[in-house]
C-alpha cells in the first residue's frame, strides 16, 4: 500500500523476477491486483496485492478504500489473514505533502494499533538522492511521521530496485512459518462490528475531512448574512423564488429548473449528519434497537452522500426530513418511560426503518454510477422515496394521536411538501455551479 506512484507495481516486478519494468509514472493501479508466485523455499506459495493509492488522479479516497476494502472483507471471511502489510514512501520526496499525510492517516486507522507489529514502511527511489540527503529523511520520517506506528511494532527497510532487493523485504514479513497472522482493524469493524463503511475508523478520517472542508467553506463566506433559525432548510421549487417552504437544518435553494446553491447542499448535509451522531449516543436509546437501527440507517444514507456531492437532491431531502421526525422521536423517549412506548409508535418506526434501506439499496448503486447518472430520478427510485414519505408521515400521525408534546409537525408537512415538489424533477443540478448568482444563507 501508499502513495500512488510510490513504487508499488515496480516492487513487485521486481519481486517476481520482472527487472525490466519501468517505473511507475501514473495512477495506474486503479483495482487491487493479485500476483503469486513460489517462494525460494519449494513449499510456499506468495500472493503479493498490489492496491490503489488514496492520492490517485481519477478516484476518490472513499473510492479506493472501498476497492481495498472489500478485498480485505473477502479473504477475511474466507479466515485469509494477511502475513503483512508493506506500505510504500519515495524516500525522493523532500517534503511531506497533504496527499501523502492523508493517506498515512487513512492506512494507520484501516490497520489500527494491533496490526502495526505486521506492517514494514518500505522508503523507494533512492537512485534519487544521496546517501545523505536519503539517510536524513529516513530519520525524520522514522522519529516525526512514522513514529506513533514504530512505537507499536512497526519497521523500516529500503528498497533499492532490484529482485534480491524485494526478496529481503518479503522474507523478513514470512520467512517464519509461525508468523503471527492478525485481523486488521477495518475487517474487524466491518465484518465482525457489521459498520458501513463511512463509520469505520478509516472511513472517518475521510467523511470528517469533507465536514472540516464544508466548515471552512462557511467561514469563508463572504458578505452579510441573514439571521435564520438553526435548525431550517429553505428550499424553493417554485418559479416564484419569493415562495418557499423550510424543514430543517441549513440553508438550501432550490429554484424550479433543480439547481441549488454549490455551498447549501454540504452546509446543510453537515448539520444532518451532526444531529443524527448526537441522536445516535442517546444514552436514553440504549435498549432501544428498534430506534437506534432507523438511526443508523438514515446515518448511513446521509454519510454515502458526502463522497457523491451532486447527487439528486431528493435523496438529501429524504435524509434531512428523517432527521427531523427522528429528532421528534428521541424527545418522546425522552419525555415517557421506556415501557410506555405506544406499541404503535414502535411498529410505525419499524416500518420507516425497512423503507428507508430500500434507499440504502439505491445509495449503494449509485456509488458506482457517474456524476452525471447521480443527477438522474429514475421512476423506481420516486416510488421508494415516496414510500418512505409515507412510512414517516405514519411516524407523525401516531405521534399526534398518541403524544401529548408539542412536536413541529408544521416543518414535517412543509418538509412532505417540499419533498414531493423534489420528486418532479427529473435531473437536478445541485452542487454545480450554474447559477452563481444564487445566495447562501448560514
Amino acid at each position: 500500500m501508499g502513495p500512488t506512484g510510490s513504487g508499488k507495481t515496480t516492487f513487485i516486478n521486481r519481486a517476481v523476477g520482472n527487472p525490466d519494468a519501468d517505473h511507475e509514472s501514473t495512477s495506474y493501479t486503479k483495482e487491487v491486483h493479485t500476483v503469486r508466485y513460489p517462494h525460494s523455499d519449494g513449499v510456499r506459495n506468495i500472493v503479493l496485492v498490489d492496491t490503489p493509492g488514496c492520492n490517485d488522479s481519477f478516484m476518490t479516497d472513499i473510492q479506493v478504500l472501498a476497492e481495498i476494502t472489500w478485498w480485505l472483507i473477502t479473504v477475511y471471511e474466507k479466515s485469509i489473514k494477511l502475513h503483512g502489510i508493506l506500505y510504500f514512501h519515495p524516500i525522493s520526496d523532500h517534503i511531506i505533502r497533504e496527499t501523502a499525510e492523508r493517506n498515512y492517516h487513512i492506512f494507520q486507522e484501516m490497520c489500527g494499533k494491533d496490526y502495526c507489529k505486521n506492517v514494514i514502511f518500505v522508503t523507494t527511489m533512492w537512485d534519487q538522492v544521496s546517501e545523505e540527503v536519503g539517510s536524513e529523511r529516513e530519520q525524520d520520517l522514522r522519529s516525526d511521521f512514522w513514529r506513533a506506528m514504530i512505537a507499536l511494532g512497526s519497521t523500516t527497510r529500503r528498497f533499492n530496485g532490484t529482485t534480491e532487493s524485494a526478496s529481503n523485504i518479503i522474507n523478513s514479513l514470512c520467512v517464519s512459518q509461525m508468523a503471527e497472522c492478525r485481523t486488521l482493524q477495518i475487517q474487524r469493524e466491518m465484518v465482525d462490528e457489521y459498520l458501513p463503511l463511512q463509520l469505520t475508523s478509516a472511513g472517518k478520517v475521510i467523511t470528517n475531512r469533507l465536514l472540516n472542508s464544508v466548515s471552512d467553506l462557511k467561514r469563508l463566506k463572504k458578505g452579510p448574512k441573514r439571521r435564520s433559525r438553526a435548525t431550517r432548510i429553505t428550499v424553493t421549487l417554485t418559479d416564484d423564488p419569493t415562495t418557499s417552504q423550510s424543514t430543517g437544518t441549513g440553508m438550501l435553494h432550490l429554484n424550479s429548473s433543480g439547481n441549488c446553491s454549490v455551498e447549501g447542499y454540504p452546509n446543510a448535509l453537515a448539520h444532518v449528519i451532526r444531529a443524527l451522531r448526537a441522536a445516535t449516543g442517546g444514552p436514553e436509546l440504549v435498549h432501544l434497537d428498534y430506534i437506534r437501527d432507523a438511526i443508523g440507517v438514515c446515518l448511513d444514507i446521509a454519510l454515502s452522500i458526502v463522497p457523491m456531492m451532486g447527487t439528486h437532491h431528493a435523496f438529501f431531502q429524504l435524509a434531512e426530513i428523517a432527521t427531523l421526525l427522528i429528532n421528534m422521536v428521541v424527545e418522546h423517549v425522552k419525555r415517557v418511560k421506556r415501557s410506555r412506548i405506544s406499541a404503535d409508535i414502535q411498529t410505525a418506526i419499524s416500518e420507516f426503518s425497512k423503507e428507508m434501506k430500500d434507499v440504502q439499496e439505491i445509495m449503494e448503486d449509485l456509488a458506482r454510477k457517474t456524476p452525471e447518472a447521480r443527477r438522474v430520478l429514475r421512476s423506481t427510485d420516486v416510488r421508494i422515496i415516496s414510500s418512505c414519505a409515507s412510512s414517516m408521515r405514519a411516524v407523525c400521525d401516531t405521534l399526534r394521536s398518541t403524544s401529548s408534546i408539542n412536536h413541529d409537525f408544521g416543518s414535517m408537512d412543509d418538509g412532505f411538501e417540499a419533498l414531493k415538489r423534489g420528486l418532479d424533477v427529473e435531473i437536478c443540478s445541485c452542487g454545480i455551479s450554474t447559477e452563481p448568482e444564487q445566495t447562501f444563507s448560514p
